[in-house]
């Protein structure tokens, strides 16, 4: 089957789904990301689930061609290790990245992609939590974005938000290198230290609960805050 890519402003759009034991919601978010007009590639990078996440990624691909890709990652280390491994697959252009699970909304590509400029990657900001809310959530997202504009003399509203929107050559050829939630954190540095404004768009966004499948913790969140500043001073 010949793959039509149809670029935005004359770049391909590339989303990386990075997916662990969301068999309940992952049908139904492929199947919304591929309705997206914008989107010229998915890359699915699947770690070893032990529920039946695997067998409703191949239902939700069938019928999807090639624009639809599965990377299996050897050994679970994390998103940012998935999100890395698919990065790795793609050449260039637009990079999205995209939770398996139902908080966020494809559909709100978009606006995104509209803010994204040559010199301004682009950043979700939850300004309206339709789902569940943990207020200790709330206030380490807070305390990371703070922290992060000041150390980095950026704008940001919301560092923790899981859409991030950037062209693959703001990396400038770069490797990215965490392997957990670091991640995020990491991308907002690597631009910033490339001398790139961010910009944060509002988006919409349903929280969930840990019985629902929320994955991150404490721990994540400490390590997000001590990656910002480790990166700052030593890296």
């Amino acid at each position: 089957m010949r793959v039509v890519v149809q670029m935005y402003k004359g770049e391909a759009v590339n989303v990386i789904m990075p997916v662990y034991n969301e068999g309940n919601t992952v049908y139904n978010i492929i199947k919304r990301v591929l309705k997206q007009k914008s989107v010229d590639t998915l890359i699915i990078i699947y770690d070893k689930s032990s529920d039946n996440t695997l067998s409703e990624i191949k239902r939700a691909l069938a019928g999807a061609g090639r624009k639809a890709t599965i990377v299996y990652s050897d050994v679970k280390k994390g998103k940012g290790h998935a999100v890395r491994l698919g990065i790795e697959r793609i050449k260039g252009g637009i990079v999205i990245i995209q939770d398996a699970d139902d908080e966020y909304y494809p559909e709100d590509y978009g606006k995104m992609l509209a803010s994204l400029s040559d010199k301004n990657p682009v950043f979700g900001y939850r300004k309206i939590n339709n789902g569940h809310k943990y207020l200790l959530g709330e206030l380490a997202t807070q305390a990371h974005t703070l922290t992060f504009n000041l150390l980095y003399g950026q704008k940001l509203k919301d560092i923790n938000a899981a859409y991030k929107v950037f062209k693959l050559s703001m990396l400038h050829g770069e490797r990215l290198r965490q392997d957990g939630w670091e991640l995020d954190p990491e991308i907002a540095v690597k631009l910033s230290k490339n001398g790139y404004a961010i910009r944060s768009i509002s988006i919409r966004y349903k929280g969930r609960t840990f019985s629902e499948g929320k994955k991150i913790g404490v721990s994540g969140a400490v390590g997000i805050l001590a990656y910002i500043i480790k990166a700052r001073f030593f890296d």
